[in-house]
């Protein structure tokens, strides 16, 4: 089999495509009879409150995260009551409130204290001070 060598020369600048006559006349027309029927779509109807929702969802979390700061920080302020207490008068634990406070005051400190040497061995050095 030979393999014909066409050049550009011998097509030349003629287009090889070519439209019937009067096709672009009716084409709008041939291609809607051609198209199925849809009956058309009533449009949903949203509420307010589904337009509102999202809103209303956000406000609540960022209350949410306004009262959960709120809380630490009290409970940071009472804390800080706590260690001038026992500061002051010395480690006088008469109460049960006063001996549940001192647990959870000691518990506290002493998760930090793992917390810290754990983060100083994940960074690989021993003598880091972490906040």
């Amino acid at each position: 089999m030979e393999k014909s060598d066409i050049r550009l020369e011998t097509i030349g600048k003629a287009d090889p495509f070519k439209v019937p006559e009067g096709y672009f006349e009716n084409f709008v027309i041939d291609i809607t009879s051609k198209l199925p029927e849809h009956p058309v779509e009533k449009t949903k109807t949203i509420n307010l409150w589904e337009k509102v929702k999202p809103w209303v969802y956000m406000a609540a979390m960022f209350a949410g995260v306004a009262l959960t700061i709120n809380l630490f920080s009290k409970e940071s302020d009472n804390r800080q009551d706590i260690i001038s207490v026992y500061a002051s008068e010395g480690l006088k634990l008469s109460s049960s409130n006063d001996i549940e406070d001192f647990y959870r005051y000691y518990e506290d400190e002493l998760t930090k204290v793992v917390y810290d040497d754990t983060m100083a061995d994940l960074l690989g050095d021993t003598d880091v001070d972490l906040p």
